[in-house]
């Protein structure tokens, strides 16, 4: 082992949830530029869904694939939750970034991790039983914008609005959110991206459970804004806060701004990070020239408007329910008759 050490060493890093073909890829491109590659997993194991599996099994996964081919060219290293790679002056490594064919970067590791029977449970209670119960559709709001727009005081005003009005009604704000499930990213592209795919699926589930959820973030890419709404698709929206740097920088809350300016934050949206403005959102706030109660008033009659249920819908959602209610009935009533009849 010890001699090992001095050979020179590729790293790769990542989940591996689980190790696949594209991975393998990874794995032999780098070892071209070496003598032996270590490859270290990244201990995300339960974090989510998407993490089922732990340092042994991800381990078991890659000796299955490489032993055979490549015994002491790789070493499996059990790693942190790396989020961020920081280095400074050239110290005798490279930082590569290696691309592959479609058909490798396609490959999907939720599609693999179906194809090993990890399959979601369906609830017994319907999303139109859910719907009845609280008077009014589950869905996403998705307010977007920079930092400084109004995002924060905007939903947490329609919070309390919307609760006292009776609705069943949770606001995921950025600040809260990274305090707690995503305390573990930081704020380059690739965090970013992560950061708003599971917002997106908390999101999701509240919906599903009945909830409208008010999201508050700035959530720059367009890209990832339309993979989280993808996530409910049947009542999410994207609403834009619009309101341009200038305004949103004279306003800065938190002091953010200042700091960016003076380097000690970096990647920060709007100065050293991009924001991808919505090319067709769903509704527009224009926070830069109206109140923050016109703003709150629009945005409310907007949301009733997408969550309320019409009188066609309540038809459905109770000839529904007696239809539900029907077929418990008479298969309880048939089983009956054959419990008689077996007696007989």
């Amino acid at each position: 082992m010890d001699k090992d050490r001095k050979l020179k060493t590729s790293l790769i890093i990542g989940r591996w949830q689980p190790w696949h073909k594209g991975h393998r890829a990874l794995f032999c491109s780098a070892l071209e530029k070496a003598e032996r590659v270590a490859i270290g997993v990244r201990a995300t194991f339960a974090t989510d869904g998407k993490n089922p599996f732990s340092f042994e099994e991800v381990k078991k996964f890659i000796d299955d694939d490489l032993s055979s081919e490549f015994a002491g060219k790789y070493e499996v290293i059990d790693l942190p939750n790396i989020t961020n790679f920081i280095y400074g002056r050239d110290v005798g490594y490279k930082v590569e970034k290696i691309s592959f064919s479609d058909d490798i970067e396609n490959i999907s590791a939720t599609n693999i991790r179906k194809e090993l029977n990890i399959t979601p449970v369906k609830h017994d209670v319907e999303i139109q039983e859910r719907n009845k119960r609280y008077g009014h559709k589950g869905g996403i709001i998705w307010l977007t914008g920079l930092s400084g727009s109004g995002k924060t005081t905007i939903a947490k005003n329609l919070e309390r609005k919307l609760f006292n009005s009776g609705c069943n009604i949770y606001m995921l704000d950025g600040d809260n959110v990274r305090d707690g499930l995503n305390s573990n990213l930081g704020f380059s592209e690739i965090d970013r991206a992560e950061n708003i795919r599971r917002i997106g699926e908390v999101a999701s589930l509240f919906a599903q459970a009945g909830f409208i959820v008010i999201t508050a973030f700035i959530s720059p890419f367009a890209k990832d804004r339309k993979t989280a709404l993808a996530t409910f698709s049947e009542n999410s929206f994207e609403v834009y806060l619009s309101c341009d740097l200038e305004t949103c920088e004279s306003r800065d809350p938190k002091g953010l701004y200042k700091k960016a300016r003076n380097g000690e934050i970096k990647d920060f949206t709007g100065i050293d990070s991009p924001y991808e403005i919505p090319s067709s959102p769903d509704f527009t706030l224009d926070t830069q020239n109206k109140s923050i109660s016109e703003c709150e008033n629009d945005l409310y009659d907007f949301i009733l408007s997408k969550t309320s249920i019409s009188w066609l819908e309540w038809i459905l959602i109770v000839c529904y329910i007696m239809l539900q209610f029907s077929r418990l009935y008479f298969k309880s009533m048939f089983i009956c008759l054959n419990n008689k009849l077996a007696l007989l």
